[in-house]
């Protein structure tokens, strides 16, 4: 009997963990979301993409230009929502995976559900960190002319991928009047070391920059930026913006004074240093059926051949 019931078990944990089984890499989530926040995010101001957040305490409008790859997820998915009213325009929905007091207007279909798709924050929070220390181990490949900070510029060198990368601190940083990029990369990161930092730069950029440039802040702990080009990983960072980040934001909490405009990442990454095997929901369905059918095996030979009851003993 224990090694059915051990078995049933088994078989109800492989069924509770299926719906957990197609788990994203960094580069999906850079490419099918906006912003991953792993604690709160509110915001005033527009959010054109999908957002992932654990509480969500204050909106505006979500989902109103979508331009993100293909997902399974909803335009909205966070572990509690906060009473507010907000708007989500484009048929987007609501994933909520413990509670939802919100007032959403859905314009275009759109609906609220729970747990349409189960997840956990540690779902993204754990490749993106990944990459973040990842990409913070590479050698710098291209330089900076920092001269003039009313022409402070990043010249791109790239290896023999496309890849130019630059290593900076936030001083550095802070030191540029109006951000400049010469020379071409496929792949563009930057990684800037220190705890704080506060854009007070002129930068103007177009879409293929902000597809193809990561900031990776990864020891930062407060960033305020204005108008901000390229996808941002700042897992420890309290952010704010004042004006439109242009493309995919990561951090730890979000204040949006401005909006965030969904431009994902479509540069190339490089190869995971230790890559998880996710089992496909064929492979769990091939588990999950094994031990239903063992278990059924042993429960009918329990009834064939019962087992032997034991006999009291007599003085």
């Amino acid at each position: 009997m224990r090694i059915l019931k051990t078995l049933a078990f088994l078989a109800a944990t492989l069924a509770s963990g299926m719906s957990g089984a197609t788990a994203l890499s960094a580069g999906q989530i850079l490419s099918q979301f906006n912003v991953v926040v792993s604690t709160t995010l509110t915001s005033g101001h527009d959010i054109e993409g999908r957002v992932v957040a654990d509480e969500i305490t204050g909106g505006a409008t979500f989902y109103n230009n979508p331009r993100g790859a293909a997902s399974s997820y909803a335009a909205i998915n966070a572990n509690k929502i906060d009473q507010f009213n907000a708007n989500i325009n484009n048929g987007g929905s609501v994933n909520y995976q413990v509670s939802d007091a919100a007032h959403f207007n859905f314009n275009g279909g759109g609906h609220a559900a729970y747990q349409s798709t189960p997840f956990a924050l540690s779902d993204f929070t754990t490749p993106l960190n990944a990459l973040s220390v990842q990409l913070a181990q590479l050698a710098s490949n291209s330089a900076i002319d920092a001269s003039d900070p009313n022409r402070f510029t990043f010249k791109l060198t790239p290896d023999a991928t496309g890849t130019a990368v630059f290593n900076l601190t936030t001083a550095q940083l802070s030191q540029s009047r109006n951000l400049l990029f010469s020379g071409s990369a496929q792949t563009i990161i930057i990684n800037v070391t220190g705890s704080s930092y506060v854009d007070t730069t002129n930068f103007n950029a177009d879409t293929f920059l902000n597809t193809h440039i990561i900031w990776n802040f990864e020891d930062a702990t407060s960033l305020s930026f204005q108008n901000w080009h390229g996808t941002v990983l700042a897992g420890n960072a309290s952010v704010t913006n004042s004006s439109a980040m242009e493309g995919f934001l990561y951090a730890k909490s979000f204040t949006g004074n401005g909006e965030l405009h969904d431009f994902g990442f479509a540069g190339t990454l490089p190869t995971p240093t230790v890559q998880a095997q996710v089992p496909e929901p064929g492979t769990w369905m091939l588990m999950l059926g094994g031990l239903l059918g063992l278990a059924a095996v042993l429960a009918y030979r329990r009834r064939r051949h019962p087992m032997p009851q034991a006999r009291p003993q007599t003085a």
